[in-house]
């Protein structure tokens, strides 16, 4: 059939109204006329693939990436990167809308950079001894800081299941092997600014290297000049909490993760940051109604916090909370449970930490009406 594609969605596909009912569509942007096959049909929407572009979207760019066609990691790499932004910013504003019944009419701060070789860690699965993603081995990532791609071909990865990279610059790595242990080859420490983290390959950090400085800038812009005492949740490895204790009076961390927790500890010493504190547990169920936080500092993975763990934050009356989501579904949804009790949201940052990707990281303040 022919379709003309309206919009992209979360989720990186093109969508398209016919009267059938909606089409999902990948590797298209707005604007486009395609023709294209129908691959699956649900109860309200079919997925369909590309066999031949009529009429090329004006947004359309050249994919640069050797792994474009194959590995399906760019889900947007044929669009210029400023219309990208552009489409996330709608997304996100999208969402609010549909799924948290909330109108952002305000706008939504930008952080960007560089659009290629931004990504400091990854994760690669091994295939033949070869190293790559899930749809087979690579030479090279468009994405991938250049210590990373000269990393691909010189690894041994022949006794591994998976790899996780990590450059600072020189690139540590962690061997996930067949038995399930853990073989690593060392610590990095990533500096930024004044600031110095000591991880392990596996442990989660920050991914593009651009954006780091900027990042916790906008988290402490959103926290207030003095925030007070500060409960932060998903710490990992202090990467918000360190930077949060030099201008905080106190600073309450909670991470799940025990290896995460050790490292912040170090990161606690190396720093010098005397007034922060750790607590390894569930960040739905180690804090209490007794805190008495200024700020509420969140930074969920992609599931979100969850309806009760948020209803839980506001029940502590923080003035301030700043939720750092990857996710803007989660987000939306538990964007409005904090509006129900009391909170306004009052500013909205897009932080682009995945250009080519449909990955969408936003940094939300919300104040207490």
């Amino acid at each position: 059939m022919q379709l003309k594609i309206e919009k992209v969605i979360y989720g990186g596909d093109g969508l398209a109204r016919t009267e059938q009912g909606v089409v999902f569509v990948p590797r298209t942007a707005p604007g486009d006329v395609v023709e294209a096959e129908i691959v699956s049909r649900k109860k309200d929407y079919a997925t369909a693939m590309v066999t031949r572009i009529l009429e090329a979207s004006p947004d359309r760019q050249e994919p640069y990436c050797p792994n474009y066609q194959t590995m399906g990691c760019c889900h947007w790499q044929h669009i210029r990167y400023e219309k990208q932004v552009e489409y996330k910013e709608a997304i996100v504003r999208e969402s609010l809308k549909r799924l948290g019944h909330l109108e952002w009419e305000g706008a939504i701060k930008r952080v960007t950079g560089p659009d290629r070789n931004y990504r400091l860690r990854a994760t690669f699965h091994v295939t033949n001894g070869r190293l790559g993603f899930v749809d087979g081995p690579i030479r090279e990532c468009a994405s991938l800081v250049p210590e990373l791609n000269q990393f691909i071909p010189t690894v041994d990865a022949s006794a591994a299941l998976e790899i996780h990279a990590l450059s600072a610059p020189e690139v540590v790595a962690s061997f996930v092997l067949p038995d399930g242990t853990m073989k690593r080859s060392g610590h990095a420490t990533i500096h930024v600014d004044e600031l110095q983290y000591r991880v392990t390959a596996d442990t989660f950090f920050q991914a593009n290297r651009f954006l780091l400085s900027s990042f916790i800038n906008e988290v402490l812009d959103q926290t207030g000049a003095q925030p007070g005492h500060v409960l932060e949740l998903y710490a990992g490895a202090g990467f918000f909490s360190i930077p949060l204790s030099k201008v905080a009076k106190e600073v309450i961390a909670i991470e799940s993760d025990r290896a995460a927790v050790r490292q912040a500890r170090e990161n606690v010493t190396a720093n010098k940051t005397w007034n922060l504190r750790f607590v390894e547990g569930q960040a739905d169920t180690t804090f209490g109604s007794d805190l008495k936080p200024e700020v509420v500092v969140l930074d969920p993975p992609r599931a979100g916090c969850g309806v009760k763990t948020a209803e839980r934050i506001a029940g502590l009356k923080p003035r301030r909370i700043v939720y750092v989501s990857c996710n803007p579904s989660t987000f939306a949804r538990e964007a409005a449970v904090l509006v129900k009790q009391n909170y306004k949201l009052t500013r909205l940052t897009l932080v682009d930490q995945f250009p080519n990707t449909y990955h969408i990281e936003t940094v939300g303040l919300f104040e207490r009406i």
